[in-house]
């Protein structure tokens, strides 16, 4: 291959990988360019649950040696420092557009411009509204969707939950403790709740619980 005379290489760049029959095709292609050592290499993001099915795939192992990087939510002591850059307000009016977010990107995007378009350097009424329908329309719809009802069941058992505790939550929805471990786990990993101190879990989505008081499911 004249790449290789040429001592090029190739970066590929693969956004939103989710386990498809296309993607896993292109994955297949790909450890063979590998294997017949050609100067390739693979940059791909996408959720973490839709990287761990492609990667536990059997004929695609060698994703699973891939080095990874973990995102976390952004800093809210930077998104302080940044939102006070940009409106000028006090420590206190920054720390609440920041908490607002908990620390999801595109939240701590539409936050800011909320603000911005409202002419407010502090969160108000009118701002939280537009956010919910912001987050309705752009993220949760989208979420909602490709939850089971059991999945959303749980979602709204945690987020209606006084107390956060597992067993008060799998007693509400009357659960065994296996059946819920699977579903939390799965959870988890799609970065919608997290472990919230011993026994307990909380919802990871800003006001995501306001979403999710709209729907209705049939039981």
């Amino acid at each position: 291959m004249s790449l290789r005379k040429k001592t090029k290489k190739i970066l590929i760049s693969v956004d939103e990988a989710v386990n498809s029959e296309t993607m896993r095709t292109f994955a297949s292609t790909f450890q063979i360019l590998l294997r017949e050592h050609y100067p390739v290499y693979l940059l791909m993001t996408g959720l973490y649950e839709n990287i761990y099915d492609l990667q536990n795939v059997k004929t695609l192992t060698f994703l699973y040696r891939a080095p990874k990087i973990t995102l976390s939510p952004l800093n809210t002591t930077a998104m302080v420092v940044e939102y006070q850059g940009i409106f000028k307000n006090t420590l206190e009016e920054a720390r609440e557009m920041a908490n607002l977010t908990k620390g999801y990107p595109y939240a701590y995007q539409v936050t800011g411009y909320l603000c911005f378009k409202n002419g407010t350097k502090h969160i108000t009424e009118e701002v939280l509204n537009s956010f919910d329908v912001y987050m309705d329309e752009y993220v949760y719809s989208k979420i909602w969707q490709e939850q089971s009802p059991v999945k959303r069941k749980i979602l709204m058992a945690i987020g209606s939950s006084k107390t956060g505790r597992v067993k008060d939550i799998r007693d509400s929805l009357s659960m065994s403790s296996s059946a819920f471990s699977v579903y939390r786990q799965r959870l988890i990993r799609q970065g919608l709740i997290q472990s919230d101190g011993y026994g307990k879990v909380k919802l990871t989505l800003p006001r995501i619980e306001v979403f999710m008081d709209n729907q209705f499911f049939d039981e």
